[in-house]
């Protein structure tokens, strides 16, 4: 399947795209194999003539966190906005991905659950789009991720909601914003976006209508940019052979990135600069958050594998 399809399908259903960042590893007995995977949700374009409250309200805090980033060098609202955005990198990847899914921009579950005659003589089918030489079908993986997602997400969300008011006491300083109260709310709100998504994606496993799909397009863009691997100590045999070995591009992995692509030989599928090409290959709408998504999905992946840990 060609990749620009992946994109201009998306105008017509919805569909989902695999990153596997990692490999699995070894699975346990009777348990899926763990692995980094991002998912991306490709969905309709809004539609930007009819706007609810709630994605108002979400608008305009978004241009008013933007604001912040744009201050001078040195002002409040300046270290607020790079605090906050490293608070952001600490968000697990796999909660960005789902509160990027807007379930209101995708098809109905109703249609499946009690599908018309039409919906039933063409059945609602998500494509779950993979690169087949990176891993075998994400299905799993996509089962299992939604089913710690879901709860974990819907307590978050009771949780921060709660929390809340008891930062009302920051009130009473009358030039800076009460940041306490804002983040408590955006953690609640981040953790129902997820939610919401989770709970979705949940309803369309049950009903099988996602259907792995692999992509040879995705295929040659992890080929392109897969890291290359670590050399290996030259012996003493093969000391002729290093002398006239012609020097590295400049292409080549410098030694400040071998420590990114391989940590205790578990190596990342994929190169920070695989992004833009995705990006262009999946057809991503300009000020999408994918590429930033991404970065610190990879970034988070390497953090984890040195820690030995690959949860989900």
């Amino acid at each position: 399947m060609h990749a620009t399809s992946i994109a201009r399908s998306a105008t017509h259903s919805m569909r989902i795209v695999a990153l596997p960042l990692t490999r699995p590893s070894k699975p346990l007995t009777g348990k899926v194999a763990e692995h980094l995977t991002y998912y991306q949700f490709i969905t309709s374009p809004e539609n930007t003539k009819t706007t609810t409250w709630a994605k108002w309200a979400v608008t305009k805090a978004s241009d008013l966190w933007a604001g912040f980033g744009k201050a001078p060098e040195g002002h409040w609202k300046r270290r607020a906005f790079l605090y906050g955005e490293r608070l952001i990198d600490r968000l697990e990847f796999e909660e960005l991905a789902l509160k990027s899914l807007d379930p209101s921009l995708g098809p109905k579950l109703s249609n499946i659950v009690h599908p018309s005659a039409k919906e039933k003589a063409a059945p609602v089918r998500i494509p779950l789009v993979y690169p087949p030489s990176a891993c075998t079908s994400p299905l799993p993986h996509l089962q299992m991720l939604v089913e710690k997602r879901t709860p974990r997400h819907k307590k978050g969300f009771i949780f921060w909601l709660a929390v809340s008011p008891l930062t009302a006491p920051f009130m009473v300083i009358p030039i800076i914003p009460n940041f306490p109260f804002f983040f408590c709310v955006w953690r609640s709100w981040s953790h129902y976006r997820a939610y919401k998504a989770s709970h979705y994606l949940e309803g369309f496993l049950k009903q099988g209508a996602i259907v792995p799909q692999g992509s040879a397009e995705l295929d040659v863009i992890y080929a392109k940019y897969a890291p290359q691997p670590l050399s290996a100590p030259a012996s003493a045999s093969d000391g002729h052979a290093a002398e006239k070995a012609p020097p590295a591009s400049e292409h080549a992995s410098q030694p400040a990135e071998d420590e990114h692509e391989e940590v205790h030989g578990v190596r990342l599928l994929l190169a920070k600069e695989a992004v833009p090409e995705l990006e262009k290959a999946l057809g991503i709408p300009e000020g999408s958050t994918f590429a930033a998504d991404v970065y610190r999905a990879l970034e988070q992946a390497r953090l984890r594998l040195s820690e030995g840990g690959q949860k989900a």
